[in-house]
């Protein structure tokens, strides 16, 4: 591979470890919805599956030692635990690591699914190629196809660059590049960014955003709903008012009503007084705010 580009990986690292997100999309186990982690609506770790499609063939080599020596045990105490990465085909297979850490009982139940896939590298039918995998799937991992799965986004280049780094000879040259005076703030910043990206890539440093609160608001006033049904219930209420381009599609529920044809425009019902009655007295929500947790709630009742 090409030396890293010292001067935009250092910016980029030093951005990272000051609070900007190096993953965002739907929820991961680590994210914090009314308090609580989203670990806490389910019991054991989530199941991560990283999607290598994306990626040019020396990004690939760099990443799977990094994932397989390095990152994969992180990872699980973050309550994500790691498939082998997908390739051109979506097909999910539990690595040694992985079976040797999967609790007793994991394969039993269904369970929340993240994929994570890189930004800006994945094609539109990529999303398409997941459903159809899962819905095929019929082993006890997730039950004739869980529904509970969704997509998280992190930055390819970024993470590349760190696993180049976890090298000794990559980190040497690098630190060699860097202004001298900055070798001291380098050594302390490289596994600082580590660990931040770690935690984005399973939703613990998630900025709010207007979906975020949303998603808050809805998990409140139907707190036995999992965060990945109410963000895809969310997403989906947000993306009927949205143009075609402009919709997300990081939920699986959303991309599934689009494959069975409960496309867009949708009827869109009229929140009721009963409804509007019972939120006030849980949670204070704008007339359009309301509108939207309503539709929310009777997605989350349909599916």
């Amino acid at each position: 591979m090409d030396p890293l580009e010292v001067t935009t990986t250092w910016a980029r690292m030093l951005s990272v470890t000051a609070g900007a997100c190096a993953a965002a999309g739907a929820p991961g186990p680590g994210t914090r919805i009314r308090g609580k982690p989203a670990l806490d609506f389910g019991s054991g770790p989530w199941l991560g599956l990283i999607d290598f499609e994306g990626l040019r063939r020396p990004e690939r080599e760099t990443l799977l030692p990094w994932l397989r020596e390095r990152i994969e045990p992180l990872l699980l105490v973050r309550h994500l635990l790691l498939a082998k990465p997908l390739g051109e085909e979506v097909f999910i297979e539990l690595g040694p690591r992985a079976l040797e850490a999967m609790p007793e009982g994991f394969r039993d139940a269904p369970r929340p699914i993240l994929i994570l896939a890189p930004a800006g590298r994945t094609r539109p039918e990529r999303r398409r190629q997941y459903l159809d995998a899962l819905s095929r799937l019929r082993i006890p991992l997730v039950s004739a196809g869980s529904s509970l799965w969704a997509i998280r986004e992190f930055d390819p280049e970024f993470v590349v660059a760190l696993a180049r780094l976890w090298k000794d000879s990559e980190r040497s040259a690098f630190r060699a590049s860097i202004d001298p005076s900055q070798t001291r703030l380098f050594d302390q910043q490289l596994p600082a960014a580590e660990a931040a990206v770690l935690d984005d890539l399973v939703g613990a440093r998630d900025e709010e955003s207007e979906i975020a609160l949303d998603v808050e608001s809805v998990s409140a006033l139907n707190p036995d709903a999992h965060p990945l049904a109410v963000y895809a219930a969310v997403e989906r209420t947000r993306n009927r008012r949205k143009a075609p381009k402009e919709r997300t599609q990081f939920s699986a529920r959303t991309i599934e009503a689009r494959l069975s044809a409960r496309g867009f425009p949708e009827d869109v019902p009229s929140c009721t007084e009963q409804f509007a009655a019972r939120a006030a007295a849980i949670v204070p929500l704008l007339p359009a705010e309301l509108q939207r947790a309503f539709e929310a709630t009777e997605l989350l009742a349909r599916d």
